[in-house]
């Protein structure tokens, strides 16, 4: 028997800040509708990475996409940015060593000016993903999730469209050091990735 809505444990309900005011196109969920898999992705607030390829039992690669210079066109509340501030854009696939299943597609607005240089250089040569250059030694941040949804985009780039369908569970975080916000970043997993 299912007990009523109002005795539900919600494990996202301290976890995000601002749910609800979560982007207009992403339609609400509810965790109870989630697999365990995607109640797990949707909390979790270590490297994503690593617990997927934990779970999948084999290696996670960070695929860049596109990584650029730009300059945000108008002030970014949860950045604590003005209008023109100097950003790194930057989109990855997260997919199987061995598999080439995709896991996750990631974008991140970067306030590259408010990083420590090792994380600045780690970030500019490639290769790791966000949440293992976040473990570097010597540098302390936190994560606060903004909000959560199912995501069905028009269109997406080609690389991702050739690997899933338009049909994700979204969450969008932001990483702060000290008092200072970092960097804001949307993870989309395939929503048919409910194993």
């Amino acid at each position: 028997m299912t007990p009523p809505a109002d005795n539900r444990f919600d494990p996202a309900a301290r976890v995000f800040l601002a749910q609800e005011e979560r982007p207009a196109h992403l339609e609400a969920v509810r965790p109870d509708e989630l697999s365990p898999l995607q109640r797990a992705l949707l909390v979790i607030d270590g490297t994503v990475t690593t617990f997927l390829s934990a779970w999948a039992l084999e290696p996670v690669t960070v695929q860049p996409l596109s990584q650029c210079a730009a300059v945000l066109p108008a002030a970014a509340t949860w950045l604590d940015a003005p209008s023109g501030t100097p950003v790194l854009e930057r989109a990855v696939l997260l997919v199987g060593g061995r598999s080439q299943r995709l896991f996750a597609y990631a974008e991140s607005v970067i306030c590259t000016e408010r990083l420590p240089a090792a994380l600045r250089d780690g970030l500019l040569s490639g290769g790791l993903s966000l949440g293992q250059l976040l473990l570097l030694p010597g540098f302390e941040s936190r994560r606060e999730g903004l909000w959560y949804g199912r995501e069905r985009p028009a269109s997406l780039p080609a690389p991702v469209a050739g690997l899933t369908e338009p049909d994700f569970l979204s969450r969008t975080y932001r990483v702060s050091a000290g008092s200072k916000p970092l960097m804001l970043i949307t993870e989309r997993f395939p929503w048919a990735f409910r194993a």
